[in-house]
């Protein structure tokens, strides 16, 4: 009996020592992890995935729309709402939006873009955009270009 304890004894000393040397350098399990300690990194010597002087241009392949026939523009809270009202070269028109082409502290001007369906005659497309107040800035004129004509209202 005595026998027993003594060697359930050992067993559980020897067990609880596992917890410290699984952590330890003496592990023979250790060999293959490596230095866990954490390093400091030189921002320096990081070379950037994208490089800096690198220069990302979209380029819209949605064609003007033929005419704008009217021009809205709604103040509402935090800035105003542009609504322009177009005919297309095709009726069917899709993806139309409002997108911003020049802005400057006269005025913002925007392209009235749609991409053109297949079906015959001219459709009417009619679209809004909400301008921010930080968008619009001290601009106070609001026009919006196609391809053959454009319309500005003051705000």
């Amino acid at each position: 009996m005595a026998r027993l304890i003594c060697l359930m004894l050992v067993g559980v000393l020897c067990l609880g020592g596992c917890a410290r040397i699984s952590e330890s350098r003496f592990n023979p399990l250790n060999i293959f992890r490596g230095d866990d300690t954490p390093r400091a990194i030189d921002p320096a010597t990081i070379r950037p995935l994208v490089p800096a002087d690198r220069v990302v241009q979209s380029v819209d392949a949605r064609p003007l729309v033929a005419a704008i026939s009217e021009l809205e523009v709604t103040p509402t809270v935090g800035g105003v709402i542009v609504r322009a009202r177009g005919t297309a070269t095709a009726a069917g028109a899709y993806s139309a939006d409002l997108t911003t082409a020049q802005a400057s502290a006269e005025g913002i001007t925007l392209d009235f873009r749609a991409f053109q369906g297949r079906g015959p005659g001219g459709g009417q497309v009619t679209v809004a955009r909400f301008l921010s107040d930080a968008e619009l800035g001290s601009a106070r004129t609001v026009s919006v270009r196609s391809a053959s004509n454009s319309l500005s209202r003051r705000r």
